[in-house]
């Protein structure tokens, strides 16, 4: 079933709000999910449970995720956690030789991550979906993301008081 019918047929949009996003998508030349969650139609969790569903693959939410001891993380090579930005559940072994390893992701579709993965870790993956910043949040909780690359994604709010205020942006810091 195409995403927009699941949405409708589970209830969560109406059939002119699929069109609505349809339309967004075209012009603005994203996803269909990307769309909705953009035009606040969906909020980015009800998006990925749906993913979820119509590619028949798991959801995990944050509080699952938390629940994941550091040391099944720490089982890859951090460095490959950064670039794939991934996070091993579980394995589980079908033999002595070869595993099953059920990683959260925000791309489950990423056949070449997917592969990275298993070449890391000499098994064979299975995604489980997860919204990116949860994965980002367990990863820094970790240690695996340094500090540095957690502060980097941060917005800043100003205080309308200083709209005057003029700041000048460098690599790693900001000064005024």
């Amino acid at each position: 079933m195409r995403l927009g019918e699941l949405w409708v047929a589970s209830g969560l949009l109406a059939s002119a709000q699929v069109e609505t996003a349809l339309a967004f998508q075209a012009r603005w030349r994203c996803r269909l999910g990307e769309a909705a969650v953009r035009m606040g139609l969906l909020g980015p969790e009800q998006l990925l449970i749906s993913l979820a569903r119509q590619l028949q693959v798991p959801f995990i939410r944050r509080e699952g995720l938390e629940r994941i001891p550091e040391g099944m993380v720490r089982c890859v090579p951090p460095r490959v956690l950064e670039r794939l930005r991934m996070c091993p559940l579980r394995v589980e072994w079908r033999d002595e030789v070869r595993g099953t390893v059920f990683v959260a992701t925000s791309e489950p579709g990423n056949l070449v991550k997917l592969d990275d993965m298993a070449f890391a870790t000499g098994c064979s993956v299975r995604p489980v979906l997860a919204l990116a910043e949860d994965i980002e949040h367990l990863l820094g909780r970790v240690g695996v993301l340094a500090a540095r690359e957690r502060s980097r994604e941060r917005s800043i709010e100003l205080n309308p008081e200083d709209a005057h205020v003029r700041l000048r942006i460098t690599r790693d810091y900001f000064a005024l």
